[in-house]
């Protein structure tokens, strides 16, 4: 296997968006940019310039058909969530090219992937906002200590002091716990279960992880440029965008403009090794 620098694992990423984007169409199911992907078509009309992952959106019922057709029409690429595989490390749904290796953070002592794209399913959400914002606060904890689980502890750590410290004590804690009491993936079930709480009732909202917007302006779509290519974004994107990030179209400061992905990614050579 080569090792590839970032631009080479972006060029492989729009790869697997174009290949999950042209199934979609073929099987009339919704997909469209969203988080910071979404983000960077408004802003850039590409990548966040000091990001390096795609991300993707899908209301529930075309999340599950998608889940239900993808892999068993591909081999290169496949689908993995908790849905469809207990043992998926991810809180989210991710498609991976399996011709690729990755480890976060790194070979020697991070998790083993392969280079893949996040797919997040968009479930309905309370409409009401203090429910709404405990189940917010849930969540939030339920993904640090996700992450916490599965990273090894010698992950690096972001933001201020006190971050990098609440962290660094949680990834102790979460470690000390062994997997006969506590799998791996505890948390992200707990995170998925908490997405799906309110999948029988008829909202008229959309979320996930405890932020929500009106089902109508996440269901209707336009296109937008993204590094040359065009994609479905959501119609009502300033609104979600801004429940997001806020002021979005400002851009973060110098100090912020670092990716907070740590890994290593690794192709085959020209003798498929």
């Amino acid at each position: 296997m080569r090792q590839i620098n970032v631009d080479e694992l972006k060029n492989i990423q729009l790869e697997i968006t174009d290949v999950v984007m042209k199934f979609c169409d073929e099987h009339d199911i919704y997909c469209f940019l969203n988080y910071g992907t979404l983000l960077g078509a408004v802003r850039h009309k590409g990548y966040i310039p000091w990001d390096d992952d795609i991300d993707l959106g899908m209301l529930r019922p075309d999340y599950d058909k998608f889940m239900s057709l993808f892999n068993a029409e591909n081999t290169r690429y496949k689908f993995r969530c908790l849905e469809n595989d207990p043992n998926c490390p991810s809180h989210c749904g991710k498609v991976f090219d399996t011709t690729t290796e990755l480890y976060e953070p790194d070979r020697k002592t991070g998790l083993k992937l392969a280079i893949n794209i996040d797919i997040f399913v968009m479930d309905n959400a309370p409409d009401d906002d203090k429910v709404l914002k405990k189940l917010f606060i849930r969540q939030y904890i339920f993904r640090k200590l996700h992450f916490a689980r599965i990273l090894p502890v010698s992950a690096p750590a972001n933001g201020n002091l006190i971050k990098r410290i609440i962290t660094r004590c949680a990834l102790l804690a979460a470690h000390i716990i062994p997997t006969s009491i506590m799998p791996k993936n505890y948390f992200a079930v707990k995170l998925l279960e908490g997405s799906k709480r309110y999948i029988s009732e008829n909202t008229k909202r959309v979320g996930w992880d405890g932020r929500a917007i009106d089902r109508e302006k996440i269901s209707n779509f336009i296109y937008a440029d993204f590094e040359g290519r065009k994609y479905k974004i959501p119609s009502g994107y300033d609104e979600w965008l801004t429940t997001v990030y806020g002021d979005y179209m400002t851009p973060p400061s110098e100090r912020d403009k670092a990716s907070h992905h740590h890994f290593e990614a690794f192709v085959q050579d020209n003798n498929g090794e």
